[in-house]
């Protein structure tokens, strides 16, 4: 581990994870894309982390609570819950092992794709409370559910993850008692934050607070400060859905200020299963550099809010976002109305040059196209605007060309390539744009007669007038594990200036 108790890339943890790259670093921990080198295979590696804001008397019980939640947390199983596969103590704070989920979050495809349909809302709604019921079973709550903690998994599984630090009555109860409350304000049930304690309703409330902000495309108050919001949970209704339609009944249900008069989960249950489509596949987009498996609200640091309402003083830790402060909602991982670009492990330093990671070269096109490979690769070329590369043990392979003619939509372009597809077993994840860009993907599955289960991307990119395609394939079963090149690539293509 490197010095000052802070992880970095190609550390070892426990003598057996090694750090491949962060993924997220939010306000109670830093995320990282490990291997597990004993057994193989990728992992998600999370340095626990104190809330800002706490006095040195409650740091020091949260600390001592954090462990022992952990490991609690760790007793669920269920496929719609993220597993936990090890808790590791450490000198300040635990690290947690868990299973990685190439996927997005509810948030991200809500602001990729808009409100979604009442029926695709259902099955989410369906999937979710399948997790807190066995999370229930296990003995704990959730407490911190919300589209930026739900992940919508590659193959169309919902998985929730990122419970709060406190999940046991014993926790929760040990942390309130000293004024700590966690919970994140857009999402949180207003009997958590005015003095009724936490129960499994109050999860319920929190899980009606993400469908609607799934069917509206925002969370149920929207107002301009923490205050405001906060005032409002205290003495107003949720905002009247407009596109809810059939689910609205059910959004009321959940919403009902009196835990005594909301929803139980079998009535939730039964009202959702009637109105329900099946889960589609939907893969993470790559325009952004993390799979959003892990991308846990990258804010710079929680907040500690003391706020007298009713006569009552609450100490609130916003574990992400605080509090909406635009009409569009929060962005998981990005300030309000001025998201940044994530990381794509190529440096732009001012010269505008730029600089790869270790492992990787330039390439050169004669028609003036550049990008970055994998030392190692082989590379073939016809000097007329395409290069090929393939890794030492004949997958992933890599092709990146000019598109002829450019086309007038890329996904139209892209729907017209599938037609001609000949590909055994091929199956369509998705074709799509992407957000903000004239650009497109399209990805999908397929048997190779020799590799096997396969899976493909195509990403059309556009510079300097002209319309490139990268081709990206690589075995299913490493998938995961290959994006990080992918992401180098794309991070580092170039087209000819004034083409």
């Amino acid at each position: 581990m490197a010095a000052g108790g802070q992880a970095a890339v190609g550390d070892l943890v426990a003598g057996r994870y090694r750090i491949v790259r962060p993924l997220a670093d939010g306000g109670l921990g830093q995320v990282w894309l490990g291997v597990d080198e004993t057994l193989g295979g990728a992992v998600a590696l999370k340095k626990c982390a104190l809330p800002g804001g706490l006095d040195a008397d409650e740091q020091e019980l949260l600390r001592g609570w954090t462990l022992r939640e952990a490991r609690a947390f760790a007793r669920v199983s269920h496929p719609n819950v993220v597993r936990i596969l090890d808790v590791l103590p450490d000198a300040d704070e635990p690290w947690l092992v868990m299973e990685y989920v190439p996927s997005r979050t509810l948030l991200e495809v809500i602001e990729a794709s808009g409100p979604l349909p009442p029926a695709r809302v259902a099955g989410i709604g369906l999937a979710l409370l399948a997790g807190l019921n066995a999370a229930g079973r296990a003995g704990v709550l959730h407490l911190d559910v919300k589209p930026g903690n739900v992940l919508v998994a590659d193959d169309g599984r919902i998985v929730l993850t990122d419970f709060g630090p406190a999940v046991t009555d014993e926790g929760v109860g040990a942390l309130a008692g000293a004024g700590i409350i966690l919970g994140s304000p857009n999402y949180v049930a207003p009997e958590r934050l005015f003095g009724s304690g936490s129960s499994a309703y109050a999860d319920l409330w929190s899980l009606g607070a993400t469908l609607y902000h799934a069917v509206e495309g925002r969370p149920p108050y929207v107002r301009a400060t923490t205050a405001e919001t906060l005032r409002a949970l205290a003495d107003s209704p949720p905002d009247r859905p407009r596109r809810a339609g059939p689910i609205g009944p059910v959004l009321e249900g959940l919403l009902q200020r009196d835990p005594a008069a909301r929803f139980t989960a079998a009535e939730a249950e039964e009202r959702l299963r009637g109105l329900a489509d099946p889960p589609e596949p939907l893969a993470p987009s790559f325009s952004t550099e993390v799979p959003a498996a892990q991308a846990r609200d990258a804010r710079p640091a929680s907040r500690r809010r003391r706020a007298a309402f009713a006569g009552l003083l609450v100490l609130v830790v916003a574990l992400a976002a605080a509090v909406v402060a635009s009409q569009q909602g929060n962005r998981s991982g990005t300030p309000p109305a001025q998201a940044q670009p994530p990381s794509t492990g190529v440096a732009v330093p001012p010269s505008g040059q730029p600089v790869l990671p270790s492992g990787f070269r330039w390439w050169n096109d004669p028609t003036g196209f550049r990008v970055a490979a994998p030392d190692g690769w082989r590379r073939t070329g016809d000097g007329l605007g395409t290069l090929v590369f393939t890794a030492p043990a004949g997958q992933p392979t890599l092709r990146v060309s000019r598109w002829l003619p450019d086309p007038p939509s890329a996904v139209a372009a892209l729907l017209g390539a599938e037609r001609d597809v000949r590909l055994a077993g091929y199956n369509r994840i998705r074709i799509e744009a992407l957000p903000d860009s004239p650009d497109a993907v399209w990805e999908f599955t397929y048997s190779d007669p020799s590799a096997g289960p396969m899976r493909g991307l195509q990403r059309i990119l556009t510079g300097g007038g002209r319309t490139y395609l990268v081709e990206w394939r690589a075995p299913r079963a490493a998938w995961a594990t290959s994006l990080p090149i992918l992401t180098v690539v794309l991070a580092s293509f170039r087209a000819p200036a004034g083409a």
